[in-house]
């Protein structure tokens, strides 16, 4: 019986993602995450005053860091927006090649890092894979509006004494005002900027929550179910003959992408700081 179960549960996978490693070269495609702060122009909370954005200095350090990164030779650019938009951004990228986009005018990092590293690695586009997706937050607000009123949780949730131990993270040490941007970028993507980009999801939502409620976990769960539907969009866009991507999104994301394709038999992540040099 437990025989004819496994034969069963094989049979629902595609014939062909077994076949053709038989035939074929087994992928081996490098990942370089970049993990980015959001240049303003957005609602997300990651967004950092980049107001000297098209200074004279700001502009020379982006050109040095896409031509960096273009000489990775990047098969493809992934980018924090969604498949939806992709005819948008082809367009923007046709008027970028043939210079008539008013480059001025698009002041995110999808433009500033993702397509000035895509022209020059010689690239006709991003890539689009970003999926949107509410986390609960309404939950978590209703979850302390709950709490104010029940003293018998209170008096639970006391308890946790772990849970109650103050933020663990200090305020960031680097700022952008006073870093080049190469310099800016290695650290946010470091490992401990990154360690406190996680603190929401891995300090804070495991609070809301006392006995058999677990308010919390919604959140958690929800942020990595987003990004591996994001995992996923990038795995629909690969091609097993690729050596190298390169992953533009918002720093939060980085713990659980990096988690994705550190498990996946086809993909060696690359360390930012091992590829990029500071000025």
């Amino acid at each position: 019986m437990r025989i004819a179960i496994c034969l069963l549960c094989l049979s629902l996978f595609p014939l062909s993602a077994f076949s053709q490693t038989t035939t074929a070269r087994l992928p081996h495609i490098r990942v370089v995450l970049v993990g980015t702060f959001h240049f303003g122009n957005t609602p997300d909370k990651g967004k950092i005053n980049f107001n000297d954005l098209f200074s004279v200095k700001r502009q020379q350090e982006l050109q040095e860091f896409t031509t960096q990164l273009a000489r990775l030779k990047p098969d493809k650019v992934f980018v924090e927006n969604e498949p939806d938009q992709q005819m948008h951004w082809d367009s923007l990228f046709s008027r970028y090649q043939t210079a008539t986009l008013d480059t001025t005018s698009l002041s995110n990092e999808i433009f500033q890092v993702g397509m000035r590293t895509a022209k020059k690695a010689g690239l006709n586009q991003v890539i689009c894979v970003d999926h949107q997706q509410e986390l609960p937050y309404d939950q978590l607000q209703a979850f302390n509006q709950r709490l104010d009123k029940d003293s018998a949780a209170q008096k639970e949730i006391a308890t946790y004494e772990l849970l109650s131990l103050p933020y663990p993270y200090p305020k960031k040490t680097k700022k952008l005002a006073s870093s080049s941007l190469i310099d800016y970028y290695l650290y946010v993507n470091s490992a401990a900027d990154l360690a406190a980009d996680q603190a929401d999801y891995f300090v804070y939502a495991p609070a809301y929550g006392y006995g058999k409620d677990y308010t919390g976990v919604g959140m958690l769960s929800g942020w990595y179910e987003r990004n591996a539907k994001i995992f996923t969009n990038i795995l629909r866009k690969a091609n097993p003959r690729d050596k190298l991507y390169i992953i533009l999104f918002g720093s939060s994301h980085m713990l659980p992408l990096r988690h994705y394709f550190q498990n996946h038999p086809y993909f060696e992540v690359v360390e930012l700081s091992s590829v990029l040099k500071s000025n």
